[in-house]
Formats: structure tokens, sequence, C-alpha cells
């Protein structure tokens, strides 16, 4: 077994959406969290309740994977004897349903992975079948093993996160091109938005660019509002866990550090946005306006950011191309002096549309759709 598992000490891994790793990394440089880079996310290493910090206050984070530890398992006897000595107790009493997922690196061989995969699922079996679950079929809440295979060497996480940790409790209405909160935190922050200077979207929809730069104008942790999965570990400290958020809860603004506005044409869009803005506890300065006449408020420059139609979701494809120069004319003419932010689809004809000179891109994904960010303007990093 891993020795950082005998320390004291927890190792997390946490991962996040393509594109967004540097936001990640920036985000726990700032926590004072240790980490190195991982594929797909971060490891970091710190004392207990490490996890939770991580699950309450990374805006960027998908899920956070508590290591629960490392071994060398040239077979299936050795693989199971690794299992066995797995500090389960910590993580799981067996009055919640057991779930495996079992991931082998392409350095197992095909026949030997058959093998050590069947003998990590039928341990999986034993201990499901010993507290009593034989099935999971209800798909309620449960513990979820994530027990990966790289040649000899295995690591075994559990989830701690639960939902997916884009699922913030506020957005119980979206629109017709809803776009992940943590994605929109990353486009944030990747844009190099501090929440000191205004933050306008053009094309507000159901509000997830707002609320979520409201909360990071307000310094308030993106985790108040929900629940996770390790809050169900027999080791778990309510208490603990309860100075933990008050702390937390003290940090935040009551408002945030600058105006955050928004517009869209759709009136049904901006009531979505108010009714999640009011569950986030966060107000919001909306206003029904047609981008094209769209006037920069009377503010100092700062961040306009928009995710504009598509045309695979929204609208036809053959509009697209007018609304997008539309779009352009109103960043390049109102807003000229401001730092701008768009998510597009990877189309060259609709990014020339735009006429954003100069334009910095990024690769990210959107809903599985593979997209550019659009960084530009005089204060674009």
């Amino acid at each position: 077994m891993d020795a950082r598992a005998r320390t004291g000490e927890e190792t997390v891994y946490v991962s996040t959406l393509p594109g967004l790793e540097p936001a990640l990394e920036a985000e726990a440089r700032e926590r004072g969290l240790p980490f190195r880079r991982a594929e797909g996310g971060i490891e970091c290493e710190g004392p207990p309740g490490l996890h939770q910090t991580a699950n309450l206050h990374l805006r960027t984070a998908s899920r956070v994977l508590l290591r629960l530890g490392t071994f060398t398992a040239p077979t299936a006897d050795a693989l199971v004897r690794g299992l066995e000595a797995l500090p389960m107790a910590d993580v799981w009493d067996g009055k919640v349903p057991l779930r495996m997922s079992v991931t082998l690196h392409r350095s197992v061989a095909p026949g030997p992975a058959v093998v050590l995969e069947s003998a990590a699922v039928a341990w999986n079996q034993r201990e499901v079948a010993a507290a009593g679950y034989l099935d999971d079929e209800d798909g309620g809440p449960g513990l979820t093993l994530l027990v990966r295979g790289d040649g000899e060497r295995w690591t075994v996480s559990v989830d701690t996160s639960g939902a997916p940790l884009y699922q913030r409790g506020y957005r119980q209405e979206v629109g017709r091109a809803p776009l992940r909160e943590t994605l929109a935190a990353g486009i944030l922050r990747l844009a190099g938005y501090a929440g000191d200077v205004p933050l306008v979207d053009p094309m507000c929809g159901s509000g997830t660019f707002l609320v979520e730069g409201a909360w990071l104008s307000q310094r308030r942790p993106p985790g108040m509002l929900r629940t996770f999965a390790f809050q169900s570990f027999p080791s778990f400290d309510s208490q603990a866990w309860a100075r933990r958020r008050a702390e937390a809860e003290a940090e935040a603004l009551a408002e945030p550090r600058a105006p955050i506005r928004g517009y869209d044409l759709n009136a049904g869009a901006l009531g979505t946005a108010r009714r999640n803005a009011k569950r986030a506890g966060v107000t919001l300065a909306l206003e029904r306006h047609d981008l094209r006449t769209l006037k920069a408020p009377p503010d100092a420059p700062g961040l306009v950011v928009a995710n504009p139609p598509y045309g695979k979701r929204v609208g036809e494809a053959e509009d697209l191309p007018e609304l997008y120069r539309a779009l352009g004319a109103t960043l390049n003419g109102a807003f000229r002096e401001w730092r701008k932010a768009l998510i597009v689809p990877e189309e060259p004809k609709l990014v020339a549309s735009l006429g954003l000179k100069g334009a910095r891109q990024l690769n990210v994904k959107n809903g599985g759709l593979r997209c550019l960010l659009l960084l530009a303007g005089p204060l674009a990093p």
C-alpha cells in the first residue's frame, strides 16, 4: 500500500473539463493547495479534509476523487489482497449501495486484463452481498469506487462529490442551450475575470455566466447550496464540516464588487435568469434588449462574455452568420474598449463573421461539441 495512506495526509485527484486545466491550476494555487498536473486535472496532497475543501471551493472542478490506495498486483489474487487491504471502513459502512468502475490502461494485456477485471468485480460483489446489497437497481445515492490498472500498478479512489460539481443547486431551470456552470466559471477565469470589473452578457439566456460571475466576485464558494457523497462516509465529521462551511461563508461578500448586467431579447429567458439568480442569492441587473442596438453601460471597461447559438441546438444554421456579424459589430463598436470572451463552434466562417482581430483561440468542449474560446480586447490575457 502507498506510504501516503499511512501518514494521515490525503491525496485527491480533481478532474475538470477539457481546456479548463489552466483555470483549475490557478484556482488551486490561489487556495494554497499544493498540486501537480495530471491527465485531465490535478493531484493534490494535504491534511485530512482536503477533499472537502476541493469540493466546496474549486469552481472549475468536475469531480473530486480521494485516493484510497496504490499498490502492485501482478495477479488476480494479489489484486484481491490489495483491494481487501483498502481502508474501506472510513468511506463505506454498508448502508448505501457500493458501485465500482474498473479502467485498464493499454499496458495491461488483453488476456490478463479480463482476469484482473473479473477479480475486481467479484471482490466488489462479495462486499456488496455481505452488506445486504445484491444490486443497485434503484439508482439512488451510493458510493462509487474507481479502480485503475496500469501494468502491475493499481490505484483505487472513491468519488467524494456524488452528483457532478457543475450541479451547484441554483439552476433548476435552463435555456434551450444550457452552459455548464463549471464551464462558465472556467471561461471567466481564462478571460482573467477576478470579479473587480463590470461584467456584461449580451445574450445571457438562463444567466449562468452572470451567477457564476457574481459568486466569483463575492468570493462565494460554489458548493454552498448542495450536498456531497463524502457526507455519507462513516468518518465524516459533521461538526468539522459545519465549521468549514461557516469559515467559507464568513469570507464571502454580501454583494459583487462590480456591476453585473445581462441582456436578452427573449423575455422568457430573462425570467429564467431572474429565478435562477434568486435561488443563488444574487441580484442581477437584467434587461430585455436587442444586441444589435446594445450600448456599453456607463462603467469603466470590463469583460463582456457570451455563448451565442451554434446552429446545432438553437435556431437555424443559415441565420447564424448574420447574427454573428451583428454580435461582432456590437463588440467592436460599443464594447471596443472592453475585454471579450466568447465560446463559439469550431467553424472558421462563423469565427470570421465576428471580426475579432487578434483574438486568442483556446480549444474547449461544450456538451461534447468541439468549440473555441475566443479572448480579445485590450485587456485580454
